[in-house]
């Protein structure tokens, strides 16, 4: 929205011009200044001074409250000629003993060796040229001037809450508008007094407080504004005297500053003036009697996920801004669908402020908005200036900051400072913490953040637990260079880094007697805080000890948030720091624990994660750490189940129930002894072991957080594959949408990827329900769309294709099932090698490729046999014979019959009957007498 303030020309505007009916008068104190006529009147009077001295009087009262250069000021008032600086001083003396100016107060000060700076209040009028001398200073009457500043051009997306405002003013007769610097307090009050112009026949009153140097000034200022002259040392009375009958709109702007004197001012002016209404803009509550407060919330922005054409992203309030300013300096900018995401990520960086977003849309001729998104994360959207014609408080964020940050004490500043090192929101507790451990007195936390708030500089919202604070980004960055400024930066955030530490050590001990939904509610939201300590402690100026524990203590975070690369980014930097210092035994075992476990979430096995696992078995038995010689056995098993290696992990399982005591280790074992065996074709010990493990004392949820997976859930869904290939198929199906219901509920996502890829997804396949195939693999393209990990990426991959061969469109499928397999070979498979290569095989023969179908198929037979997985043994024989019925070659009925009987004969004696219900009937079809190899169906799935 626009951000137009009520400016003082500037002195050039007001100098000697071509004649106009009205012009702006600059008041203040006693005096009138028409720059136009070249005329200063005190009470009225005309007061008699020389024309160079009243040309400077006109440069320094049109720019009240700024500095202006001795050589700016000399060539105004002696364009064209040269003169020494002595001339200046001597101007400036007979201007002051023309102003009255005395040892007690002088309305323009010397700024040594730079230039002069005027410094008393100053408020515009609007005057009739041929209303000089007598009517400029009317004696106190009921008739109050109609003095409106520039009304607002279109103001965006605040349409609904103008009217709002307008009906609040006139019911509650006192409104204020807060909110930070240049969130559009001003453009807002003017648009609402514009809107009810109808309303007060005597018109409206516009008064910025912004020049007030004390409070003391907001009466004179306020009665000046009014035409009101007084020569009572109380002017607030003469001003209610005239306003007692008179229905006006009072707009007081930038309140924040004189807050005592404005709400002292205010509450005399309802209380005597009845039918008066108060409409004020600060960045705080006024906090007097009647006050209506409403605090403007920034323009609306599209969330980063949001996928918007052009058009759709043109309704959002702070786009329609950024883009309608961004056209008024280069009208042949065209807004384009591949610009949406750059405009949105540019807003939300400037906190939908729109002062900022004005400034920043000026930027965009020069840089273009896709390099305009990077520029704003340093230093640069601090010095971005905006129209030469703004306040000098509004030219550039910094100045506008600036306003704001002088404004506050001591110790509110130095609070701000310290906050700036959370780049996420905070809790109260992190507040008390980093104020305990500064030089702040601690018993002034609470009414040092309740003032910040107050101020428009902190944010408060709720999370599912805790209120947290937050600071808008702009003022964060301005908040930053002032710490740095001040030499606090690094002692800071070593106070910050620790209380990090103690949050990830207080999360780490109530992982067992939280529910996850409550741990998750509770810790996650900190883990902005995480991130900003761990780049400091890592950081050259760091503190690489603190680095450390607070990578170990993160784990628990980030894995029970499933942000596993960004837990690998850490666990790596924390191991290449023992090239440079060489770390403990056991944080070395802990930060290769670490490693390896996000290997195994991310590629499921492999070479580094197997030689991760070898280190930590060996650290932890030189250091005779029981515990993570388990998670050494548990790791080295799950590599050698995703490398097929059943006889292997058979052997690691039982070395692994033989060390384990507890509860949830006999839960693991047990499981991890029940995998292996299915996967070998023993279904009845499988299921003896997984009836054992899942009759074992519950695991805490903590248990998910050591092995990455809830393991009752992981047992139910093996014990559901287990009832499947019994032939219980209905009851199999039915477990396996539990298993998936209480993966969601947990929200854990990798529990439910692992429910997903290796139970629900390749059941809903072997029973070829391909809804319920559809329904699952929309889960996990849903679950994973944040997660670029690469073994869940090539399983839904992999699904996707299976998907595509069995709807039909086998061309577009195989392909696709060819590269998936291939990366899951790259790394080295994975538990459902067989399945899925039989299902590219059954893709290739549906092309046509029979003979590549059976080369394929009869390779990944051969080594299933060689590695003692014969689980799916039943089923590919089965397929195997079919594929050689479909070549219709000689002999080919009986070289079928010969593969069906044993794969019968192998899922007899493994009691999969669900296998041999499949190939009974194949054997029925082939006994049948007229007997045609085109009535066996093309490709049985079951």
């Amino acid at each position: 929205m626009s951000s137009s303030k009520y400016p003082a020309a500037s002195f050039m505007d007001l100098a000697p011009q071509a004649p106009d009916h009205t012009e702006n008068a600059i008041g203040f104190g006693p005096f009138l200044l028409l720059a136009r006529q070249h005329v200063l009147l005190r009470n009225g009077e005309p007061v008699t001074l020389g024309s160079r001295a009243l040309y400077l009087l006109i440069a320094l009262a049109s720019r009240a409250g700024e500095l202006l250069e001795k050589s700016e000021l000399i060539s105004f008032a002696w364009p064209k000629v040269v003169v020494e600086e002595c001339n200046l001083r001597a101007q400036i003396v007979a201007l002051r003993r023309a102003l009255g100016d005395d040892g007690n107060f002088s309305y323009i000060v010397t700024v040594p060796g730079r230039g002069y700076r005027f410094v008393a209040p100053v408020t515009m009028q609007a005057v009739s040229e041929n209303a000089v001398p007598q009517a400029l200073v009317p004696a106190p009457t009921a008739d109050v001037p109609n003095l409106q500043p520039a009304t607002p051009g279109t103001v965006i997306g605040r349409e609904q809450l103008i009217l709002s405002l307008a009906d609040q003013v006139l019911s509650q007769r006192f409104v204020t508008i807060t909110g930070p610097g240049g969130i559009g307090k001003t453009t807002v009050a003017l648009a609402v007094a514009q809107l009810l112009q109808g309303r007060f026949p005597q018109g409206m009153c516009f008064v910025d407080l912004a020049p007030a140097t004390s409070g003391q000034w907001v009466a004179g200022m306020l009665a000046s504004a009014l035409g009101i002259q007084s020569v009572s040392d109380e002017p607030l009375q003469s001003v209610a005297s005239v306003l007692a009958n008179s229905p006006l709109l009072l707009v007081l702007d930038n309140c924040e500053h004189v807050l005592q004197a404005t709400a002292d001012a205010v509450e005399v002016l309802l209380r005597c003036a009845p039918q008066c209404c108060v409409l004020t803009t600060s960045r705080e509550p006024l906090r007097a009697d009647g006050e209506r407060v409403h605090d403007l919330a920034p323009l609306l922005v599209p969330d980063e996920d949001a996928s918007l054409s052009a058009e759709q992203a043109m309704t959002w309030s702070g786009i329609a801004l950024f883009i309608e300013r961004v056209k008024a300096l280069d009208p042949g900018f065209v807004f384009k669908d591949a610009d949406v995401a750059a405009a949105s990520a540019i807003c939300r960086k400037l906190d939908s402020n729109a002062l900022a977003i004005e400034i920043a849309a000026a930027r965009v001729r020069t840089f273009g908005i896709q390099d305009l998104v990077g520029l704003l994360d340093g230093s640069f959207r601090l010095q971005m200036t905006g129209r030469r014609t703004a306040l000098a408080r509004h030219r550039s964020l910094s100045a506008t900051l600036d306003w704001t940050y002088s404004m506050l004490s001591g110790d509110e500043q130095a609070m701000l400072r310290q906050l700036a090192v959370f780049t996420g929101s905070f809790t109260l507790d992190a507040v008390k913490a980093m104020t305990a451990s500064s030089t702040l007195d601690g018993r002034n936390a609470l009414p040092l953040l309740e003032s910040l708030m107050d101020k428009s500089l902190l944010i408060a919202g709720e999370s599912r637990l805790l209120k947290r604070y937050r600071l808008l980004e702009t003022t964060r960055a301005y908040a930053l260079e002032k710490l740095n400024e001040h030499g606090e930066a690094d002692a800071t955030r070593q106070r910050h880094a620790l209380f990090a530490l103690g949050v990830l050590q207080e999360a780490g001990q109530t992982l067992d007697g939280l529910s996850p939904e409550t741990w998750v509610g509770l810790y996650g939201p900190e883990i902005n805080t995480v991130r900003a300590a761990l780049e400091w402690a890592f950081s050259p100026s760091g503190d690489l000890p603190t680095g450390i524990e607070l990578t170990l203590g993160g784990v628990p975070l980030w894995l029970r948030l499933s942000l596993v690369s960004e837990c690998r980014t850490w666990v790596d930097k924390g191991l290449a720091s023992a090239a440079t210092t060489p770390l403990p035994l056991r944080q070395r075992m802990l930060l290769q624990t670490a490693l390896a476990s996000v290997l195994m979430l991310t590629y499921g096995t492999g070479g580094p994660m197997r030689e991760a696992w070898r280190q930590v078995r060996e650290d932890a038995r030189d250091l005779g750490d029981a515990e993570h010689k388990l998670r050494a056995l548990w790791g080295l098993w799950s590599d050698r189940c995703g490398c097929n290696q059943y006889a292997e992990a058979l052997e690691l399982a039982e070395r692994y129930i033989t060390l384990s005591h507890s509860g949830n280790q006999q839960l693991l074992g047990k499981r991890m002894r029940a995998l292996a065996l299915f996967h070998m074709g023993d279904l009845a010990g499988a299921r003896q072991n997984i009836d054992e493990a899942l009759g074992s004392p519950s695991a805490p949820r903590s248990h998910i957080i050591d092995v990455h997976f809830d393991q009752r859930i992981a047992a139910r869904c093996l014990k559901a594959q287990v009832q499947l290939l019994e032939g219980d198929v209905d009851p199999a199906l039915r477990l396996i949408g539990s298993c998936v219901d209480e993966s969601i509920t947990l929200d854990h996502p990798a529990t439910l990827w692992y429910t997903l890829c290796l139970g629900a997804i390749p059941l809903a396949l072997l029973a070829s329900n391909l809804p319920k195939v559809r329904y699952y693999l929309g889960l996990l393209q849903d679950s994973t769309t944040q997660q670029d990990l690469h073994i869940w990426r090539q399983f839904r991959l992999c699904f996707e294709s299976i998907l595509l061969i069995r709807q039909g469109s086998p061309e577009e499928g195989v392909p696709l099932l060819g590269e998936a397999l291939h990366h899951l070979h790259g790394q080295g498979d994975s538990q459902l090698y067989s399945l899925l290569r039989c299902e590219y095989a059954l893709g290739l023969a549906r092309l046509g490729l029979e003979k590549l179908a059976l080369e394929v198929l009869e390779d990944t037979l051969q080594l299933a046999l060689g590695r003692h997985e014969r689980w799916f043994v039943p089923q590919m024989l089965r397929i195997k014979a079919q594929l050689i019925l479909r070549q219709a070659q000689y002999g080919a009925v009986d070289k079928a019959k010969v593969l069906l009987r044993q794969a019968w004969v192998d899922a007899q004696l493994a009691g999969a009957h669900f296998w041999r219900a499949q190939i009974a009937s194949d054997l029925a079809r082939l006994q049948e007498p007229k007997m045609r190899i085109a009535a066996l169906p093309r490709f049985q799935h079951r």
